[in-house]
């Protein structure tokens, strides 16, 4: 199956660790045999001005339209299975990353850990498009596209940025139930600060919930420079965190 893998990300100013994620990326592409396409800020002059407008000019929710229309002009053109990642997907165990094929479309699971009102910790489970797989032929594609423009239709700048994303996603799941791919996961900054130091309460708590091996992260750059559940999330935490990586791979040699 002709596979093509498209991530986006702008060209200047782009921070190390993005760097790395992004390269993380087009070797696993490469090293599976599949093609790999880079979108720069292109990828926005793909969005309707109205969208991006009603959008408030938020990237993470222009680039989920985005994503949608790069992967219909992938298969329009004979492409038989698109793959996008974000560009801070980091893939830290590329042997491990496989995305099988058949079916028709797929998300990524997301299990998100964060404090608890009564204290402790607590799990969401989600449905992320941090990856996202649409093969030829499929018939969410279209309608995704569709209820994406139309929930914007209807905003006025103030939206979510998970609007037409995980927030979307996972209500239909709940309804409908999604392929969903574990391999590439989520780690919240409880998560990301524990990869760093060498573990921590968060990181175990995701590591018994996942229902299978890791093999790639997204690493939510949204909430780095930013203090999310008692984290300062820092570049130089991403970077360690990175570094650790080896810890969510543990859970697979203990079986």
């Amino acid at each position: 199956m002709k596979t093509l893998v498209i991530q986006s990300y702008r060209e200047t100013g782009v921070p190390v660790w993005i760097q790395r994620c992004l390269e993380s990326v087009r070797g696993w592409a490469v090293a599976a045999g599949y093609d790999y396409e880079f979108v720069g800020d292109e990828i926005f002059d793909m969005v309707p001005e109205w969208y991006r407008e009603n959008a408030g000019h938020r990237p993470p929710v222009i680039t989920d339209l985005g994503r949608l229309l790069l992967a219909e002009a992938a298969l329009a053109r004979g492409v038989e299975r698109c793959i996008w990642l974000d560009a801070d997907v980091f893939v830290f165990d590329p042997s491990g990353l496989r995305i099988d094929t058949g079916l028709g479309y797929a998300f990524g699971r997301e299990l998100w850990v964060q404090p608890a009102a009564k204290g402790g910790l607590k799990v969401y489970r989600n449905v992320h498009n941090a990856v996202s797989v649409f093969e030829a032929g499929n018939r969410f594609l279209d309608f995704y596209i569709h209820a994406a423009e139309h929930i914007i239709r209807g905003a006025s700048g103030s939206v979510p940025n998970q609007v037409v994303g995980t927030k979307f996603l996972t209500a239909v799941h709940n309804i409908m139930g999604f392929n969903l791919i574990d391999a590439v996961g989520m780690t919240s900054p409880l998560v990301i600060r524990d990869l760093a130091g060498g573990g921590g309460p968060a990181l175990e708590r995701l590591r018994a919930v996942t229902p299978a091996p890791l093999a790639a992260v997204n690493i939510c750059s949204s909430l780095v420079g930013v203090e999310t559940d008692g984290v300062d999330v820092s570049e130089a935490m991403v970077t360690a965190a990175m570094d650790g990586m080896a810890l969510l791979q543990d859970r697979r040699a203990s079986g």
